[in-house]
């Protein structure tokens, strides 16, 4: 028995070390958060330049901490897009390389094109509305996209504040040209502005209130009334009248527009404040290579008097002439004033761009036979190479009128060619023969 217990104990052994060895048994991993469920840790703007990163989180509503799930970001991109300021909003995301968290880029698309608002034909001051727009509307500035979704919300608010005051009219904004060229989006009624029917001025003392009137009636009667383009004309028509007369600091504070009583249109009434008189001190004139005395002689400025803007540009015109009679045909200036509000008294600063000079090279005569060309051509005193004297073509045709150079002698023309590549001035004679004297019959009997 113990022989077969031992031979046992040796088959178990040998058994045993026969079995492959168990493996451990591999734990179970911890469940792993979702991606959705990552918070965002950094959030960054691509795409802005005239807002701020800030203002676009501010609509977006994202925060970090929050989670990042793709409803959260289309809610952002629904939230920046009904501002109407932006044109498109995108988003992308990456996993922080310890795992964890995101960063969240926010991908916006501003509009191209920004202009400045106006108000037009509404009781509602500009300071009150802007602040009133921009508590709804915090991107509202002083200049706007032409969004007619942004300018819908604008377009809300000047309803309301009208209605507020008793006018239940429709209002619009609309993208205009006011002034000269300044391309606008302009806030007011709905319906089309009416036509300037008749001007009227209060206010006004050192200039007769007449020739005010006759001088602004000139541009502004029969066009549309839209207040901007009306101070235009003030600016263009009788600004330089109170100029010349020595006010400088003449200003329109208040038009006051109400339907005409006797015709169609609406009736302006400006007033003026006219502000005090100004002597002129004196003119500075510098970059023209002319002397002391030559300035004094063609710009004839009268220092110690009123200053008169007016008689001030004949002479600076002078003084260019002066310039262009020595080849500097694009001769042109810049002028600045400098007031002194205390003496009342005004310098003027006066730089003059006198450009390049120009020498004649080629005279064309049109319009003369072969025997009166080659006469005329020795009358000509311009030889090529010779600095051109701008005035010396129509003097010479001027001349040759007056000599009676030519009989039958009709229409003349003098045509002035520069190249500004070459530097050369070529010119062009055109002579035509008087036209027939045709006799009027006299009446039989007579």
């Amino acid at each position: 028995m113990k022989r077969l217990a031992a031979v046992l104990v040796m088959v178990g052994v040998v058994w045993g070390q026969a079995q492959p060895a168990r493996r451990p048994a591999a734990r179970k991993p911890a469940p792993v958060a979702p991606l959705e469920s990552w918070p965002i840790r950094e959030i960054r703007v691509d795409g802005v330049r005239v807002y701020s990163e800030a203002q676009v989180l501010e609509l977006s509503g994202l925060k970090v901490g929050g989670l990042a799930t793709k409803e959260n970001f289309e809610r952002a991109r629904d939230r920046v897009l009904a501002s109407g300021v932006f044109e498109s909003f995108g988003w992308k995301y990456e996993a922080l390389a310890e795992g964890g968290g995101f960063i969240a880029t926010l991908q916006v698309t501003e509009p191209a094109q920004y202009f400045p608002w106006a108000l037009d034909r509404v009781p509602v001051e500009r300071g009150e509305f802007a602040a009133r727009v921009k508590k709804s509307l915090p991107l509202f500035a002083e200049k706007i996209p032409p969004s007619d979704m942004f300018m819908g919300k604008i377009v809300a608010v000047l309803q309301a504040m009208a209605a507020e005051k008793g006018i239940h009219e429709p209002m619009a904004g609309r993208v205009t040209i006011l002034g000269t060229d300044q391309i606008t989006v302009v806030f007011g009624p709905k319906a089309a502005p009416p036509n300037v029917a008749e001007v009227r001025f209060t206010g006004a003392r050192a200039i007769d209130a007449r020739y005010l009137v006759k001088a602004l009636s000139e541009v502004a009667i029969g066009t549309p009334y839209v207040e901007p383009n009306f101070r235009v004309f003030l600016d263009h028509q009788i600004k330089p009248m109170y100029e010349a007369a020595g006010r400088l600091k003449a200003a329109f504070p208040k038009l006051a527009a109400e339907p005409s009583k006797t015709m169609q249109g609406m009736v302006v009434t400006v007033q003026v404040e006219e502000g005090e008189l100004y002597a002129l001190d004196r003119v500075v004139v510098t970059g023209t290579g002319l002397s002391e005395q030559d300035l004094l002689d063609e710009g004839q400025f009268k220092t110690g008097q009123t200053v008169n803007f007016s008689e001030i540009g004949k002479g600076l015109n002078r003084i260019l002439d002066r310039l262009k009679e020595g080849g500097y045909m694009k001769a042109a200036y810049q002028a600045k004033r400098a007031l002194n509000d205390e003496k009342k008294t005004v310098d003027v600063l006066v730089e003059v761009e006198a450009g390049p000079q120009y020498l004649f090279r080629t005279l064309v005569v049109k319009g003369l036979d072969l025997e009166s060309e080659p006469a005329l051509r020795k009358l000509w005193a311009l030889k090529p190479g010779d600095v051109f004297k701008k005035s010396y073509p129509d003097m010479f045709l001027g001349q040759i009128r007056e000599r009676g150079v030519f009989d039958n002698l009709g229409e003349t023309k003098a045509e002035v060619k520069a190249d500004d590549a070459a530097l050369r001035v070529d010119v062009v004679l055109t002579f035509k023969g008087a036209p027939p004297v045709v006799e009027k019959k006299r009446p039989e009997g007579a």
